[in-house]
């Protein structure tokens, strides 16, 4: 056995470790690379590539239990002037169970710069099978991180150095950037402006919209929470005061505050007041945003329209005060108008985006008549040809074309809300996207979205107005530009909002007919055409299982109301008279009162009937109505039909039948034996009281003889 000396031995076990943290040192060097992308070499591209900044869709928010999430956006809108320091805010959020541990934060950039508005799209947001390419980058800034807690949020500046890095030597254009660190990685991209940049003329579009909604107009206590300071409409009012942008107001939001005269909210009056007050140009969408393409795919021949809004108003809100006399409601021109004639611009069509191909442009334009100027305003990605401006025209349908990758991003800064990292993160992608959008006229929207707030919406709209040489121009003067011819791509109809649009129609009729039996048919019919423009509206379209919900609830709805006036059967009533009424019960389950005749008829002869009695039923309320009903001699099972009209002889409710059992002659039986009872009970009395008094005078008589012998004997 050999003998080792403790020396030797501790020898062995520090070579040992020296080799074992030799080979995890290799490893660090061969995974570093493949860990965090941003710390690689200018010549080594990032492998693999750093994950996509957060979108709306799917960015982790604090406090998100087992996720943890980095969130990289430049200063400035991403925007870095040449020679000027470049800042990324990089915003860690801990929403894991677990501390994130100390570490440093890389920010790597390319110096390719992405050459198209795709390029930056596939940057930000590759697809999750999609090839990418990656640019090389270079380490350019990094920053120690002390241990974030969970649950905890932390906001990182880091700078990078224009004269250290080099950031003069960056030509104008959108470069890349890439930053890790402990919670993950983000992309994002800086713009580097041109000096020389010509006057551009720009023109940005916000939808003043109240969501997707089932019924026509909204409540009281809806515009008071839409209204009030942190409501959604005040939201992008605030938002658009004091800007250029052109205002696309849905004329169901102004209806409902005028339709409420004096008791609208207080907070609803001043936000209307505050709109039509705004300089800013502005065009009508749809009663409810009702989508365009729908209403053209189910064949109708003209966009609806509201018939009445009559019925929403109480003329007693539109009196003066002390006044006795009702004062007339507006009519629905007073209450759709959404501003002035001089800031109002009309027959501007918006579809929503992506889906208005050529029959639909095709039309609008036929629908609004040879006297209107009409333009339909379409996302860029559906036209092809022309010659790169906004103003277009596909036979003779002229088009507004707008920007559909800036405006995705327009839409992306709005949804942001009040997340100011993500907002920032997407104000960089919007900014990139305008300076790769070329040097001609630019039409921005910011497209419906599901969700906003001041500084998203005002955010959104000054990345359009605050570019470099922006200047806003009016919807008239791209009106007035010369249009290019240009192809508009084919986009099918959407199978299920036509089939129930077309529903919708059909059923519409019924409840005309139907509504004939109401005093006040425009209750229901104006009701219903405006319930069918929201139920169509073009912000259901981002939540499709919702609308089917709702779909299928109007029309549940719509049965219910074909089934809310009918008669009551009281099953078999036994007659036993010559003539007597016929009590009959009519339900009214409406809200408003019905007028209505009731008709009557029997195929039995022994019986004669009031064929018709009228009811007036007031409203959710049941009223007995009496049919005069006459018998003839005879007895037997009978059956008296009845059948609800409408004063348009419109059937209403399902007939009834009622059984009867006659037995007429019993009035007589009855009587007989009741006069019969009556004179034997009289005979009986007399000669009972004939034998009584005849007894007495017995009696009487009697005593009388018996007095005069008793005397005799007592002498």
């Amino acid at each position: 056995m050999t003998d080792i000396s403790p020396a030797t031995a501790r020898a062995r076990r520090a070579r040992r470790g020296a080799r074992v943290l030799g080979w995890l040192a290799a490893a660090a060097i061969v995974v570093a690379p493949l860990a965090s992308p941003a710390s690689a070499l200018a010549e080594t591209p990032p492998s693999p590539a750093p994950s996509a900044s957060p979108t709306p869709d799917a960015s982790p928010t604090p406090g998100t239990p087992g996720v943890a999430s980095l969130i990289a956006a430049p200063a400035n809108g991403g925007t870095v002037a040449t020679g000027a320091d470049a800042v990324i805010s990089v915003d860690q959020r801990n929403g894991s169970p677990r501390a994130l541990p100390a570490g440093t934060v890389s920010v790597s950039l390319s110096r390719s710069a992405l050459t198209s508005q795709q390029a930056v799209v596939d940057w930000l947001r590759p697809g999750d099978d999609a090839a990418e390419a990656l640019p090389v980058f270079e380490e350019v800034a990094r920053a120690d991180v002390a241990e974030l807690a969970a649950g905890d949020e932390r906001a990182t500046n880091v700078s990078i150095s224009a004269t250290e890095k080099d950031l003069v030597g960056l030509a104008p254009g959108v470069y890349p950037v890439a930053v890790s660190g402990p919670g993950g990685s983000s992309r994002t991209v800086i713009t580097v402006p041109r000096t020389d940049a010509p006057p551009r003329s720009t023109t940005v579009i916000v939808p003043i919209t109240a969501g997707a909604r089932t019924s026509g107009l909204l409540t009281a206590t809806e515009l008071t929470e839409l209204t009030a300071e942190n409501g959604s409409l005040s939201a992008v009012l605030d938002a658009v005061t004091g800007t250029p942008a052109v205002l696309a107001v849905d004329p169901a939001i102004v209806a409902s505050i005028r339709v409420l005269g004096s008791s609208a909210p207080a907070t609803a009056t001043g936000w209307l007041s505050s709109l039509m007050a705004l300089p800013n140009e502005r065009f009508a969408l749809q009663f409810g945003d009702a989508d365009l393409a729908t209403q053209v795919h189910a064949g109708l021949t003209a966009p609806l329209e509201p018939t009445t809004l009559a019925p929403y108003a109480d003329p007693a809100n539109f009196s003066s005060a002390g006044s006795t006399t009702a004062a007339a409601v507006p009519d629905l021109r007073q209450l759709l108008a959404v501003g002035t004639a001089a800031n109002t611009v009309r027959d501007i069509f918006w579809p929503a985006g992506g889906t208005a191909g050529p029959d639909v442009v095709a039309a609008i334009d036929a629908q609004a008549g040879a006297d209107a100027d009409a333009l339909t305003l379409v996302p860029s990605d559906t036209v092809s040809g022309g010659d790169g401006g906004v103003r277009a025209a596909t036979g003779e349908a002229d088009l507004l074309m707008y920007d559909h990758l800036v405006s995705a991003e327009l839409a992306r800064v709005a949804a942001a809300s009040d997340d100011a990292p993500l907002r920032s993160a997407e104000l960089a992608a919007a900014t990139a996207q305008v300076a790769l959008s070329g040097e001609g006229p630019l039409v921005a929207t910011i497209d419906r979205p599901a969700t906003s707030s001041r500084a998203g919406v005002r955010t959104a709209i000054t990345a359009i107005t605050g570019a470099t040489g922006a200047t806003p121009t009016s919807l008239q003067d791209l009106r007035a530009a010369a249009p290019a011819q240009v192809t508009v791509a084919d986009i099918p109809a959407d199978a299920d909002r036509v089939a129930a649009l077309q529903r919708f129609l059909a059923d519409e009729e019924r409840l005309a007919t139907f509504a004939t039996a109401l005093v006040e048919p425009t209750q229901l019919t104006a009701r219903e055409r405006t319930a069918i423009l929201q139920l169509i509206g073009d912000a259901w379209l981002t939540e499709p299982t919702a609308w089917a919900a709702a779909v299928a609830q109007h029309e549940e709805n719509t049965e219910s109301t074909l089934d809310a006036v009918g008669i009551a059967n009281p099953g078999t009533i036994n007659f036993l008279a010559t003539s007597a009424p016929i009590p009959v019960t009519v339900r009214n389950d409406l809200p408003w009162p019905v007028s209505l005749v009731l008709f009557a008829e029997t195929g039995d002869p022994r019986l004669i009937v009031q064929k018709a009695t009228v009811v007036e039923a007031g409203a959710q309320q049941n009223t007995r109505v009496d049919v005069p009903v006459e018998a003839r001699v005879g007895s037997g099972e009978t059956t008296l039909s009845l059948q609800l009209r409408s004063t348009a002889a419109v059937p209403i409710g399902a007939p009834e039948a009622i059984g009867l059992t006659v037995r007429a002659e019993w009035e007589s039986v009855g009587i007989t034996a009741i006069i019969v009872i009556v004179v034997v009970l009289i005979a009986g009395g007399v000669i009972r009281t004939v034998l009584k008094l005849r007894r007495r005078r017995s009696e009487n008589a009697a005593q009388q003889h018996d007095t005069p012998e008793q005397q005799e004997s007592t002498e």
